[in-house]
């Protein structure tokens, strides 16, 4: 899947649902080049307990979950 194909994915809440699940607390979700290929970039606070990679139109696509996010606070 191209980078382009991956950004309009990202735009889809089931697609959201898929990579965060139940999680209810602040993240970012978008796409990036990996060694894999494309990619989504998700940021949380706590990186634990979410995929490596999910299944999306019969095609496995990386995951890769980077911790330590904060959401912007307004000024």
């Amino acid at each position: 899947m191209e980078l382009q194909e991956l950004a309009g994915l990202v735009e889809r809440p089931d697609v959201h649902r898929r990579i965060v699940g139940d999680y209810a607390g602040p993240y970012s979700l978008g796409v990036t080049h990996s060694p894999k290929g494309p990619a989504f970039v998700l940021k949380v606070r706590d990186a634990r307990g979410f995929p490596n990679w999910v299944t999306i139109e019969g095609q496995d696509i990386p995951v890769i979950v980077q911790g330590g996010f904060l959401p912007p606070r307004p000024l």
